[in-house]
Formats: C-alpha cells, structure tokens, sequence
C-alpha cells in the first residue's frame, strides 16, 4: 500500500516577497479567496478579448474594474495580516498595489505567473486607470500560465482562437 508524506511536510503554501529590505510572508488565502481570484483571473481575460463577462457569481464585480473599497478590501483578503504590516511599515499605496497584484496572480495562477507579475515592477506602459495595470498583468499571466484547475470545467470553442487547426504530434494525454 502507498503511503504519502504528509503534506505540511513538503508543501510551502505561502508567497514570500522582499519590500525595502524586509521579506513578508503571505499566508495562502482560504478557497473562498483562491476561488474568487481564480473568477476574477477568468473574467479578466475575458473582458481583454472582448467578450462580455458574464458570470453570476461575480455580482458587483461582473465588470471587472473595482471601485477603490473594492480594490482595498480583495487586497486586505488576499494579504491577510500582511496587508497591515505594509501599511504600518509604511510601504507606498503603488507597493501596496504591486504586491496585491502579485498575490492575485500567485492565488490564482501560481508562483511562475506571479513572478513575472513581480519582475514587470508594475509598468504597463501608460498611466493607468484603476485596477487596468492588476487586469493587465492578469490577463497576461493567464495567458501564459495554466490555471491550478477548479471542480467546474468551461468550455469554449476554439473557433475564436484559430481557423486552422494544429496538426497532430501523435501523443495523447
């Protein structure tokens, strides 16, 4: 019979992040927050190519773009206590917002996609309204990064994607 390591063993489900010289820890959110971010992730790709966003489970959020209480309060969710030890360390709102950002993107892509999201120093190029340059970075996490997977799957035709298909390598999965 296979027997497992336990889990908390091996498993680091925390984000550390250097600001200032100082080194917080980001404790992993609850799977209400995972699952949020993960919708959140979802809906902003969306809404960068176009489509409308629709999920119900989205309420206020269904268009994507946060109003600052909004945005404070995700933050504050997704940080848990480090949120206040920034804001008492004095950290910047825009650090404040990058590490968020970055935590966003770890929650619900990984390490790999927040890393990129961390090394971009938040630039897009442009003043950005608020949130754009978070739905930015997401977007483009997303589409670089595999999502961790969830219990409901969607589905979406690839006609949108490409009219030619790729030919076959031979493999399956």
């Amino acid at each position: 019979m296979t027997q497992f390591q336990d889990l908390d063993e091996f498993f680091d489900d925390s984000l550390r992040l250097p600001v200032g010289g100082r080194m917080y820890v980001i404790p992993a959110p609850d799977a209400e927050v995972g699952l949020l971010c993960q919708r959140l992730m979802h809906a902003s790709l969306a809404a960068q190519e176009g489509e409308a966003v629709t999920d119900p489970k989205l309420n206020e959020l269904a268009d994507v773009v946060l109003n600052d209480d909004q945005e404070k309060d995700l933050y504050q969710r997704i940080l848990g206590p480090v949120y206040d030890e920034l804001l008492s360390d004095g950290v910047s709102w825009p650090k404040v917002q990058h590490v968020g950002a970055t935590a966003l993107v770890w929650v619900a892509a990984g390490k790999d996609a927040a890393a990129k999201i961390w090394a971009s120093g938040g630039t897009t190029g442009e003043a950005s309204a608020p949130n754009r340059a978070t739905r930015r970075a997401t977007a483009a996490a997303a589409k670089s990064t595999r999502s961790r997977g969830s219990a409901t799957t969607t589905t979406r035709t690839t006609a949108s994607r490409s009219r030619k298909a790729a030919p076959s390598r031979g493999k399956t999965s």
